[in-house]
């Protein structure tokens, strides 16, 4: 017969998860037309093949080294809207369209009818995700312009150097980014032609643009520099994550718009700050202690895969929780990686890390206005410090 039992719950705290969607085209034919006005045709026709857009949406967990599936299969309130001269309309399968709504391709879209030059259509896609095991709601959106361009002339393609979707670890990576564009018109360079203009935005929690002109803007933290072609980012400011977008327009008469039209290149990178996973411990301190000790000074550190971090203070808080003989709980005794603990015999020592976020801009709480030094310079603190 037992004398004595304890029963306690277990569960997992589980990490937000972070959403991640890429706009793919499935097939060979590809999402640009080009038509003819000789004979009034379109290449690719899109009524003989049309075009296939599948918005693969994934649930990134930071925690794991797996890399991310798409969970196009578990979406909910999924919706595709047509745009076009900037009228929208919800779009049901028919005609000129035809969505797949259930399995793996969930979401994915034919598209039946061809675009036009002057009032090009514009495709947009939402969806939701729920994370069974947090009840967390990822909000999925993104969206497509199908260009049609003048067959009579090479039409020009911007790509940019930096990928669709840019893990950043701030641990190993460096804090720059820098972000170049490149107009091509068939295998023709025309970046530095005189007849190319181009426009940087950031991407706002809202979805809206907002134009980064010479990195001196009210927002532009993070920017270090502005010129042209080439965008230059300070990583560390752009808090968990970012989007940019360029965009181009090339004229052959040379008389550059002041605003890019709904037909111009565009080009799309995101950044998201990345923290894997991790293992903590700490040295300086031996199970048996000498009689009389007073106080105990641990030495924290963190590993990753690559190894033991150098100066994780900059990175991570390091919490020491203890619990005392005949205490139920832990409390903290101490934070930083090289503390001076007051020791007590039985005593139990948990080291505990926490990220420190990226940096934010200080705030006074009085009257919310920026905090600055006694040159007029902004002050920086990270988010969880």
């Amino acid at each position: 017969m037992a004398l004595a039992s304890k029963k306690k719950s277990l569960n997992i705290n589980y990490r937000p998860l972070q959403a991640s969607i890429s706009m793919q085209v499935v097939t060979s034919v590809p999402d640009r037309q080009f038509y003819s006005a000789m004979d009034k045709s379109f290449t690719p026709d899109y009524t003989l093949t049309p075009l296939t857009l599948f918005p693969r949406c994934a649930a990134v967990d930071v925690d794991s080294t797996s890399a991310a599936k798409a969970i196009n299969s578990e979406l909910t309130n999924m919706k595709w809207y047509e745009r076009i001269g900037g009228v929208q309309k919800l779009i049901s399968s028919g005609t000129d369209y035809v969505i797949t709504q259930t399995g793996e391709n969930r979401g994915q879209i034919q598209v039946k009818k061809n675009s036009s030059i002057a009032n090009p259509i514009t495709l947009e896609f939402s969806a939701e995700y729920v994370d069974t095991r947090t009840n967390q709601v990822l909000k999925y959106t993104a969206s497509k312009v199908i260009i049609v361009s003048d067959s009579s002339s090479p039409q020009p393609v911007l790509s940019l150097d930096s990928p669709d979707t840019v893990q950043w670890y701030p641990v190993r990576d460096v804090m720059e980014q820098t972000i170049t564009a490149k107009l091509m018109a068939g295998d023709k360079d025309i970046t530095d032609d005189e007849r190319v203009k181009f426009w940087w935005y950031r991407v706002l929690s809202t979805g809206a643009l907002e134009e980064i002109v010479d990195g001196n803007g009210d927002n532009d933290w993070e920017i270090v520099s502005v010129n042209k072609n080439v965008l230059v980012v300070n990583r560390d400011f752009i808090g968990d994550e970012q989007a940019y977008i360029c965009k181009a327009a090339y004229r052959e008469t040379g008389s550059l718009p002041a605003t890019p039209d709904t037909f111009d290149q565009i080009a799309t990178t995101r950044i998201i700050r990345y923290i894997p996973r991790l293992e903590c411990d700490f040295k300086g301190v031996v199970t048996g202690c000498p009689a009389g000790t007073s106080y105990i000074y641990p030495q924290g550190y963190v590993r990753d895969s690559t190894g033991v971090i150098q100066n994780p203070e900059e990175w991570f808080k390091f919490i020491w929780m203890g619990k005392n003989p005949g205490s139920s709980s832990y409390s903290q005794v101490a934070e930083g990686a090289n503390p001076t603990i007051k020791f007590v015999e039985g005593m139990l020592l948990d080291l505990q890390i926490e990220d420190r976020g990226a940096q934010a801009i200080l705030i006074d709480d009085t009257d919310e206005s920026v905090l600055q030094d006694a040159d007029g310079n902004v002050l920086f603190d990270r988010i969880n410090n």
